[in-house]
């Protein structure tokens, strides 16, 4: 029973190694889409831009 537990993990796992190395190589890791505009770190770069100007017109008065 257990041999056959044993034939079939390294069945899984010669399957799993011969997938990887079908991959193309070097691959891009990230998913989706690339040159998207990032309109979150828009969204912080303005308030960030705002809170640093009200910050300095306190200041100055």
């Amino acid at each position: 029973m257990w041999l056959i537990l044993v034939a079939l993990v390294v069945v899984l796992v010669v399957g799993l190694e011969w997938n990887r190395r079908r991959q193309p190589n070097p691959r891009d890791q990230r998913a989706g889409r690339t040159g998207v505009q990032d309109r979150d770190l828009e969204r912080v770069r303005d308030e960030l831009r705002a809170a640093s100007g009200d910050a300095q017109r306190d200041a100055a008065d």
